[in-house]
């Protein structure tokens, strides 16, 4: 063999210790996530284990080497199970894996300590490892639909293989029926080679899973007004610009919608601005319910919204614009009789800039609010 069990091992302990160091370094970074210091407190009993081994393979007589063993190993897929449910924002009791935990303890100390049986150890270990990390499974199958998720089947399919590893483990003990089988020392390397590849796959995949999110969170933080809930002025522009392109380079039918909340002011003035707010959020979703879902919404200014239509000419437009006002209008918002102006413009041959088009709807705006407000006004 080129690696010998001790060196296997120490290769193992080593890395899990990194995995740690650069766990907690994640931690103290992105620490509006919950799990994480979990997690690493699995990495940090998965070294301590696995040194613990590589001391038990020197003094195989120790009782408590053979019991520490057991017991942080099994505490690291603890910890890695109840890290991965906390990041992942599950919130119920998990008191019963604590009382799984106990459980493996109590059956380890009587197995070791009053029957001195030495194939309880490592077969225990396994299995109990199969229930901590095929709980880990169902909560990372639970959330396979969020926006990391590309990054989260990939610790999903790094846990799998554990599960594979483990359960291996447990068919040459139970099969065979040989302690000679657990002491051999190519299957001792084999497994802690396996154990080495597929947990630097798992600790990978939860850095990534990680780092994904915190992507994703940082995005929203630049494109979704914090209000609303919606695109920001930057993102709507940014969508606005590309179906412009789109429209110049294969003349793509294209509307856009700008609308404003009448006597806005007003309502900051007489109920206060956080009034104001509520007013803000609830037009927000009563324009999201009468949009279709490629159409994009965007809060343009204080009281402005504008709405991208692809696909859509200036007279359907307009009969959305219209579904939208009687929308707003026929609901009270936050007990307030509120109502809204709009105007409307089509993507034209003419324009040369899409801050052409976007002062045709500002324009055509005007021209609503002038005319008594509660309206709508096509560009022509």
């Amino acid at each position: 063999m080129l690696l010998d069990f001790k060196t296997m091992s120490l290769m193992v302990v080593i890395s899990s210790f990194l995995y740690a160091i650069t766990i907690a370094f994640f931690a103290l970074q992105a620490n509006q996530y919950k799990g994480i210091r979990l997690y690493m407190w699995g990495a940090i009993c998965a070294a301590i284990g696995f040194f613990a081994t590589t001391l038990y393979s020197l003094f195989p007589d120790s009782i408590i080497l053979r019991l520490g063993t057991g017991y942080f190993l099994i505490s690291a897929c603890y910890f890695y199970a109840l890290g991965i449910a906390r990041f992942l924002n599950f919130d119920f009791d998990f008191r019963w894996l604590l009382g799984v935990l106990v459980l493996f303890f109590s059956v380890t100390s009587y197995g070791v300590i009053i029957h001195r049986t030495s194939i309880i150890n490592p077969l225990l270990v396994p299995i109990y490892g199969i229930v901590f990390y095929g709980t880990a499974c169902y909560f990372l199958w639970q959330r396979r639909h969020a926006r990391f998720a590309s990054s989260l089947y990939f610790v999903l399919l790094s846990i799998i293989l554990i599960i594979l590893i483990f359960i291996a483990r447990c068919y040459i003990i139970i099969v065979y029926q040989m302690v000679s089988s657990i002491e051999n020392e190519s299957v001792n390397i084999s497994f802690l080679l396996a154990i080495f590849i597929s947990g630097y796959l798992r600790n990978v995949g939860f850095i990534m899973m990680v780092s994904h999110r915190l992507y994703q969170d940082l995005r929203d933080t630049a494109e979704i007004d914090f209000l609303t809930n919606i695109y920001n002025r930057r993102a709507t522009q940014q969508i606005l610009t590309q179906q412009f392109n789109q429209f110049k380079r294969y003349n793509s039918v294209c509307s856009l919608i700008l609308l404003d909340i009448d006597y806005f002011k007003a309502v900051n003035d007489n109920y206060g601005h956080e009034r104001g707010d509520k007013v803000l959020q609830d037009v927000t979703e009563i324009l999201k319910t009468q949009l279709r879902k490629t159409d994009t919404l965007g809060r343009w200014g204080g009281e402005e919204f504008l709405c991208v239509l692809p696909n859509t000419n200036q007279e359907k437009a307009i009969e959305v614009a219209e579904k939208l006002r009687r929308a707003i209008a026929k609901n009270k918002i936050v007990d307030i009789a509120c109502t809204i102006s709009l105007g409307v413009t089509m993507f034209d041959s003419n324009d040369n800039t899409v801050d052409e088009a976007i002062k045709h709807a500002d324009d055509a705006l005007y021209k609503a609010k002038h005319n008594g407000r509660n309206g709508v006004v096509a560009f022509t």
